[in-house]
């Protein structure tokens, strides 16, 4: 209630410097964690099987793969940058590993899922004045080990758009979290 509070203040008294400076102030500090998260992990409680992964990602129009070496442990495991193959969208994609224990951090653990996220912020400005963070409508990830399918899967995405999630609609938009979980 006070970021809309501030917002509607900053809009009445936008003339005045120390109200601007507030208002992007108001607007850079609540982020938007938006957009597109999706986990996949093996079945029930097993582990994922090491080997060399190929993670293929489509978001709309645009395409990337992320090649992972998943070993017998966190430690021993990694996974690349994301290559954009095709398209012409500047996702923020990121892909991880995670440690199947979801305990304390154990860099021993064995690699229990994939995590990615997926978001498009290009509409928004560097000094955190105005931000758009949008989710993908169409999504679909797969993933081969050693060449041989391992999952593919697809979503058709609705978005719950917050048009002033920042304080004030000036202030951008945010696509709230759309998160899957796939088991394979």
């Amino acid at each position: 209630m006070f970021w809309r509070l501030l917002g509607f203040a900053c809009a009445a008294a936008v003339g005045l410097t120390t109200a601007t400076t507030a208002c992007v102030h108001a607007c850079d500090e609540i982020a938007c964690g938006g957009g597109f998260e999706w986990t996949g992990r093996p079945a029930g409680d097993a582990t994922v099987t090491a080997g060399n992964y190929v993670v293929s990602i489509a978001l709309e129009d645009d395409s990337f793969t992320v090649e992972c070496q998943v070993g017998a442990t966190y430690e021993d495991s990694e996974c690349g940058e994301p290559t954009h193959v095709s398209g012409t969208i500047a996702w923020q994609l990121e892909l991880s590993l995670v440690q199947a224990d979801d305990g304390d951090w154990n860099p021993k653990s064995p690699i229990g899922a994939f995590y990615l996220r997926a978001a498009d912020t290009s509409g928004s400005e560097a000094d955190g004045s105005y931000s758009e963070t949008r989710g993908p409508r169409e999504v679909t990830i797969a993933i081969t080990r050693d060449g041989a399918a391992v999952t593919e899967v697809d979503y058709t995405l609705e978005y719950v758009r917050d048009d002033d999630y920042r304080g004030h609609r000036s202030c951008g938009f945010c696509d709230e979290t759309e998160a899957r979980t796939h088991e394979w």
